[in-house]
């Protein structure tokens, strides 16, 4: 009687009896989401159902000190095994993300939730000074600066807001990196609630690519969103972290129940300024409804088919307060908050003035999810 054991059973058994009882750092679990080494998206399993770990096995690649490791159960170990469509189960790239950003925080304790707090301070216009690491997702997007050569002016420019949706992807809007001014970003803060603290921990990072919406077009409202590549990934940590996307549309959602929208960004803070070097978070905004919305906007030059499908419009109710994004909020993120968590739903875009009774109005990030999805996620999607 035969009593062998294939090659690559008896290696696997060897592997586990050396490694099992290691100490283990930041363990997920089979079935969670995880990052291969090279960062790419991946599915813990058990080591002789991944493939690609198995044939490290076999031509003696892997040892007690190897990464891509889960973790183990039992006996068996649990490795990191690069993301395969049919791992899926109906999942879009933009929520496998999120999981995985849910798994890596979960896993790194230091690693705090975006949670939002409800004290106000009055001080976006009409908003209130947001908290450090409240809004770790929050990027501001550094120009050129035309002055530099003025001994009182910086060599970079903070203009407009983005929204850190990967570790290497920032979204914002169009016209932010595409204008009349021919004003491109160079590179982005990350981590940061004060532009003029020069000794936070806020991470810059250059921009290696900008993507336009191929469809954007300067002279009309309409498609305007990009994405920025960065050039190395951000450093996640407690003020620096992506946020996930909403993959709902909203006109399928009953957003009038346990819902609250905010807005966030640099943007002036009064009529009598420019800009504010502080992140400022407006209070809870409320959802208006696309046609009533559309009435405030009849005739406006740069919506000669009104407003669509693509955009969404909030406003502060607060008669008293008025709080709304306003100029330097451009590409900043509208955020839709739930008990579940917090999400991003829309780009700040445009309105017609700053605190006023006409609702502002946002880019639906649902509207371009595919689109998205395809720029950041491409490895994900299925051809």
């Amino acid at each position: 009687m035969d009593f062998s054991l294939p090659f690559s059973i008896l290696i696997v058994l060897l592997f586990k009896f050396f490694t099992h009882g290691l100490p283990m750092q930041e363990e997920l679990y089979e079935g969670s989401y995880c990052r291969t080494e090279d960062g790419r998206p991946g599915v813990c399993k058990k080591i002789y159902e991944c493939p690609s770990r198995l044939q490290e096995v076999k031509e003696g690649k892997r040892s007690s000190d190897s990464t891509g490791r889960c973790g183990f159960q039992d006996f068996t170990e649990i490795v990191c095994c690069q993301f395969n469509i049919t791992d899926k189960i109906g999942l879009r790239p933009a929520e496998i993300a999120c999981r995985q950003y849910e798994n890596e925080i979960g896993a790194n304790g230091k690693v705090r939730r975006g949670t939002v707090t409800a004290e106000v301070q009055f001080n976006i216009f009409g908003g209130t000074q947001t908290e450090h690491g409240e809004f770790p997702y929050m990027v501001a997007l550094g120009y050129e600066n035309e002055d530099k050569n003025d001994d009182n002016s910086e060599a970079i420019k903070y203009n407009c807001g983005g929204t850190l949706i990967s570790s290497q992807y920032v979204l914002t809007a169009a016209h932010c990196v595409n204008n009349i001014q021919e004003k491109v970003p160079i590179e982005v803060r990350v981590g940061s609630e004060d532009l003029k603290n020069v000794g936070d921990d806020a991470q810059r990072i250059p921009i290696s690519n900008v993507i336009t919406h191929p469809q954007y077009k300067r002279s009309v409202n309409y498609n305007d969103v990009a994405i920025l590549k960065l050039s190395t990934p951000v450093r996640v940590a407690s003020n620096v972290r992506p946020i996930c996307i909403q993959t709902k549309s909203l006109d399928s959602m009953d957003v009038r129940s346990n819902l609250t929208f905010i807005v966030i960004g640099w943007g002036a803070t009064s009529f009598d300024e420019d800009s504010s070097t502080k992140l400022m978070k407006t209070p809870g905004l409320s959802l208006v409804d696309r046609e009533s919305c559309a009435k405030s906007f009849n005739g406006f030059g740069k919506l000669p088919r009104g407003l669509d499908e693509s955009m969404l419009c909030v406003l502060d109710t607060n008669v008293t307060r008025r709080s709304d994004a306003c100029h330097g909020d451009s590409g900043g993120p509208l955020l839709m908050l739930t008990e579940s968590g917090c999400s991003i739903v829309g780009i700040t875009a445009f309105g017609q003035n700053c605190g006023g009774s006409i609702p502002g109005v946002y880019t639906a990030v649902y509207s371009f999810l595919e689109w998205i999805e395809k720029e950041v996620w491409p490895e994900m999607i299925d051809e």
